[in-house]
């Protein structure tokens, strides 16, 4: 008899210890149903809810140019280059390789598209950026005029680096 006492005595007191646990960092006294102290049921409430992160994003610039010898018609282009001067710098050097004698730059853009277009006879050519290349080889096109077509066009768009 005093085995079966012992035993019952026993298990109130693991019952009373078990349901007074509590996940980590919830407070478990007067709180008998273990509620998050940011929920509004909780007795831990202070009327405003954990802060919430939220990760920072990052974005790598990405530069394109278009460099032309515009005795010969020779052309050296580059996209998605990591700065200003390494763009350019590398579109007048394909201008070059590519056999122009007198490599200009006409043209220096990031993080958008561009297009060039030229009436097909020949002449002056018409470069222009926007966020995406159908609406640059539609703004060029509008600027060059009649009987244009497009000779180029291409993105530059950022990055996500984080």
């Amino acid at each position: 008899m005093v085995t079966r006492w012992a035993l019952v005595i026993f298990a109130a007191c693991l019952a009373t210890s078990a349901w007074g646990q509590c996940a980590p960092g919830i407070p478990s006294a007067g709180n008998p149903g273990c509620v998050p102290p940011d929920q509004a049921n909780s007795p831990y409430y202070q009327g405003q809810s954990a802060p919430t992160y939220t990760p920072r994003i990052r974005w790598a610039d990405k530069w394109g140019a278009i460099a032309v010898d515009e005795a010969t018609g020779k052309a050296g282009t580059v996209s998605a280059s990591a700065n200003k001067d390494k763009a350019e710098g590398q579109a007048l050097a394909r201008c070059a390789e590519n056999g122009g004698k007198a490599c200009k730059l006409i043209f220096t853009y990031h993080n958008q598209c561009v297009a060039v277009a030229q009436a097909l006879k020949g002449g002056a050519m018409f470069a222009v950026s926007a966020p995406d290349e159908p609406t640059a080889s539609r703004l060029a096109l509008e600027d060059c005029g009649k009987d244009c077509h497009v000779l180029y066009s291409r993105c530059s768009l950022p990055e996500r680096i984080e």
